[in-house]
């Protein structure tokens, strides 16, 4: 579950990029190194659009669906047939991170919020991919590939549909 906070800045810093994005929709590939240097590597679908909402559907090595709707999020595990269900309470300002986003070149910006610094990184204007170090010390980086900008994404991709006959865990 180590991921579960990366998607959560991640999904939040889409909202508050420097290049005003309201909406986005993309393929990922995501990479935690961890400290000796070992690598996962996760590949999947993200949709975001505000407020505050994110749909990452995992495919690989594993499939999940997690959805983020304001501080709520659900992950819905086909393959144990379970969904956890959570509120996030120890968030980010997502609107700090923008408001303190400095231009360092032109398609890469940096931010530092509660001592967490993140890049963000602009090719042809478009977001290309989002780095950091978590609070293991591993370097996470996201690459999107042919991602769309500000297109109309349904309200309803957003709202988890919930297998019948999964387990429900609520946390919190």
């Amino acid at each position: 579950m180590r991921f579960l906070p990366l998607l959560f800045l991640v999904s939040l810093t889409l909202f508050a990029s420097p290049k005003d994005l309201s909406s986005f929709n993309s393929k990922f590939i995501q990479t935690i190194i961890d400290d000796s240097n070992k690598k996962i590597v996760y590949s999947g679908e993200l949709w975001a659009s505000k407020p505050q909402n994110a749909l990452w559907v995992y495919q690989k090595p594993i499939q999940k669906s997690v959805y983020v709707n304001g501080s709520k999020i659900t992950v819905i595990e086909p393959q144990i047939e379970q969904v956890t269900m959570r509120t996030l309470d120890d968030e980010i300002d997502f609107l700090q991170i923008i408001q303190k986003a400095k231009k360092v070149d032109e398609e890469k910006y940096s931010a530092t919020v509660k001592g967490q610094t993140y890049t963000v990184q602009f090719k042809n204007a478009l977001l290309a991919s989002i780095s950091y170090k978590d609070g293991y010390d591993n370097r996470v980086t996201i690459q999107f590939t042919n991602p769309l900008q500000n297109k109309t994404i349904e309200a309803g991709r957003f709202k988890p549909a919930i297998p019948e006959g999964f387990d429900i865990i609520k946390d919190r």
